[in-house]
């Protein structure tokens, strides 16, 4: 690598990179722990290059996939008195009481599984679904590998540089 131009490097390596970042992407989309929505859509991988540093890394922009990979503790979940549903009255603008926003939950708003929720609530916290580092765990190798195998192949075709003395393998426990 040290042989090439530092542009042709940053790219080679930019591209390896995202090449073994989408093997992670591949596993941890099958680990979602759900078939569809928001989370998994928006999976994708990232590369940059920043100071002559290239990174990749897989990102999701879902305010709530830490919490699905980690959990969450037991909380409550209170309405702010600012963001409360309001009505306007012959009287000027009143805020929506309890026992009407109850009715209204009735009609399948304002519900937590199968409890009603009023001003505030108990959430019993979510267990974890860990997603993300599990698909580290399991193809962290086979990652390194096609990573390895894109910079041999881009090497030789684009730079005709011979990469035929070079073997890729991935062993147990080899990191």
């Amino acid at each position: 690598m040290q042989q090439l131009p530092e542009k042709i490097e940053r790219n080679v390596m930019r591209g390896a990179l995202r090449a073994g970042a989408k093997v992670l992407e591949e596993e941890a989309l099958r680990r979602v722990p759900v078939d569809s929505g928001d989370l998994k859509k928006s999976l994708k991988v990232s590369t940059r290059n920043k100071q002559g540093t290239v990174t990749a890394r897989l990102i999701t922009n879902v305010f709530y996939a830490r919490w699905v990979e980690y959990g969450t503790g037991a909380h409550w979940i209170s309405v702010n008195p600012e963001d409360a549903p309001k009505r306007l009255t012959r009287g000027g603008v009143k805020a929506v009481s309890v026992a009407t926003l109850n009715d209204k939950a009735k009609s399948g708003s304002l519900k937590i599984g199968e409890n009603f929720a009023g001003a505030s609530t108990a959430h019993p916290g979510a267990k974890p679904q860990p997603f993300m580092r599990p698909a580290l765990d399991a193809k962290s190798g086979e990652a390194i590998v096609a990573a390895a195998e894109y910079m041999k192949k881009r090497l030789a075709s684009k730079h005709g540089l011979d990469t035929s003395d070079v073997s890729i393998r991935e062993e147990e426990g080899d990191e």
